[in-house]
């Protein structure tokens, strides 16, 4: 039986579009086996999407944050843990650009020595391609098309859906019962960086949110514990904020009963297009072509204003100096109430 070690530790829309490919993988070839190394923050929404065949988990954290000693430690740390689970590969494929992932494949060489002698490939999208089909071009060398890649991960959220359990003291019990729209004014961060460049300025965030409220519409803010600080922006307005209350699983879920998802380009924006659920995203210094499923129905992009000759400006590592988003900026309150609205009565 031939297996394959797959090297994927995050961020959160890496390993979704990473995913949506190894399934498309799997099924070209059934017969191979995957064993993926993933880290812990992430672990519990790959393991619920099924995609691998055995799941390594290990805590990444450390190994990017505090002093060198710290991360050292951390490294043999995880050396070890991965030691115990490694078995005889026909192939290893490290998904990151950068080289420093590849100490990580340190265990492997002992149950694997011949790797000693073979390079193991590493991930290096094109920058304005689609991601899922760029991961796709690395394991087998097949790409395919946006539609595909926008049905297959829905198929995957279909199958997270019907896996995830839900407790009775579930934050879904406190989602409206009329029609709502989510928000995610947050996000954008890793622990390597604080991609704030990338969001839609917050005030936006609150002038829209106003707008939504007297149109009749009911808001729920979303995003994860480190986006805190966007909540008291929403102090004073009548909104559910479950900003920080949620796993990833469940923020799947709630995208899946919301009536439109707005968000930037920020990894809730990878686990809504786990849903069919309407979807405006916001996007300035990265190009939408690579991130955004274009094939999927229901969705309307926005981009930065033609006048903004500057963006994008990611070049797949950094952006460039910039201390104002003017592109982010000039992406309208107007026009993204219009499109929610268009959205919400086709």
């Amino acid at each position: 039986m031939k297996r394959i070690l797959f090297i994927k530790l995050g961020a959160i829309g890496d390993v979704i579009q990473a995913a949506a490919a190894v399934e498309e993988f799997k099924q070209l070839h059934p017969e191979i086996k995957i064993d993926w190394v993933v880290g812990k923050a992430i672990a519990g929404l790959l393991q619920e999407m099924a995609v691998a065949d055995r799941v390594i988990v290990i805590s990444d954290q450390a190994l990017f944050t505090g002093p060198i000693i710290r991360r050292m430690i951390a490294l043999i740390t995880i050396w070890m843990h991965m030691l115990a689970q490694m078995r005889a590969y026909q192939q290893i494929y490290i998904a990151h650009t950068a080289w420093q992932y590849g100490l990580l494949a340190v265990p492997i060489y002992f149950r694997n020595p011949r790797f000693f002698f073979t390079k193991i490939p590493h991930f290096f999208p094109r920058l304005n391609q689609y991601r899922v089909s760029e991961y796709l071009k690395f394991i087998c060398g097949k790409e395919l098309t946006y539609i595909q890649g926008s049905q297959t991960l829905q198929s995957l959220g279909t199958r997270l859906l019907l896996a995830g359990q839900w407790s009775k003291e579930s934050v879904l019990d406190q989602l409206p019962e009329k029609k709502w729209i989510a928000l995610v004014p947050g996000g954008s961060k890793n622990l390597l960086r604080d991609d704030a460049l990338r969001r839609w300025p917050i005030e936006y965030y609150l002038t829209l949110s106003q707008r939504l409220l007297e149109e009749g519409y009911a808001l729920v803010l979303l995003g994860g514990p480190d986006d805190a600080w966007a909540s008291h922006f929403f102090a004073k307005l009548p909104v559910i904020n479950l900003i920080g209350k949620t796993s990833l699983v469940q923020l799947v879920k709630i995208f899946s009963k919301a009536s439109v998802i707005i968000t930037h380009d920020t990894g809730p924006l990878h686990l809504a297009t786990l849903t069919a659920t309407p979807l405006v995203t916001l996007f300035g210094p990265t190009p939408a072509v690579a991130v955004a499923p274009l094939g999927r129905s229901s969705m309307q992009i926005f981009t930065a204003d033609a006048s903004v000759t500057c963006a994008p400006c990611y070049d797949g590592f950094s952006y460039a100096v910039c201390d104002d988003a003017i592109c982010m900026k000039s992406i309208s309150v107007d026009a993204v109430l219009q499109s929610v609205n268009e959205l919400t009565h086709s």
